[in-house]
């Protein structure tokens, strides 16, 4: 985990006690009592790891806080994002309409290690993608007409639509992380996950075929 990972991390830790109501003023003498205890319920969740026995309701707070916070903290360690090219809106356009307008992607970017909204931390492994709102951070540089990429962008194009659906990204961030403890805290059981992944299985087979389509004008 790099330094800046660790500020991430760091940061959200102190972010999940607050917007659990486990700090009071002052904010910093709190902090340091709660975490310097590791066998207790706060100190755990200082270190970001959450006890089972959290309710529903606290994952759903925390990552309504946490998630705007990690947009704002991530922008601030990548470089400028860019619209979508005419290649990919043209392949997206008959599936997300005008959405494909209004996002940007950031290429090569840096990308947290957990995706850490608040102290609850989502263990992502190795991600490819992740997505605040409607800016898409990919870790790889621009591949045009690359297949896989494509792929990769139209699950994470999944999310930026539930994060209109839902209103914003305190919005997206409460149910994200309500549905990630209804689903036992699995990554892959999360239903807004499970639809990205089977839009991405379906958008996957359909560019198969218009690929090879268009290969066969050219051809002509």
């Amino acid at each position: 985990m790099t330094n800046s990972h660790k500020i991430i991390g760091y940061f959200g830790a102190l972010l999940g006690c607050i917007s659990l109501g486990l700090i009071a003023a002052p904010l910093i003498y709190q902090a340091t009592e709660f975490c310097n205890y590791p066998g207790t319920f706060t100190g755990q969740l200082c270190r970001g790891k959450v006890p089972k026995q959290v309710p529903e309701s606290a994952w759903a707070k925390a990552g309504a806080v946490g998630y705007q916070t990690s947009a704002q903290i991530i922008e601030a360690h990548n470089g400028l994002s860019q619209p979508l090219d005419e290649t990919q809106k043209r392949y997206f356009r008959p599936h997300f309409g005008d959405l494909v307008d209004r996002v940007y992607i950031i290429y090569n970017a840096q990308l947290m290690d957990e995706w850490v909204s608040a102290s609850f931390r989502i263990d992502l492994g190795r991600s490819n993608a992740q997505v605040y709102g409607n800016r898409i951070y990919l870790r790889d540089a621009y591949k045009p007409d690359d297949f896989d990429q494509l792929v990769l962008l139209a699950h994470e194009l999944v999310h930026v639509r539930q994060y209109e659906q839902f209103g914003g990204l305190e919005e997206f961030g409460y149910r994200y992380f309500q549905e990630y403890k209804r689903a036992d805290q699995s990554y892959k059981n999360n239903p807004l996950e499970q639809e990205a992944f089977e839009f991405e299985k379906q958008f996957s087979r359909w560019l198969k075929r218009e690929m090879r389509q268009e290969r066969r004008r050219e051809r002509r």
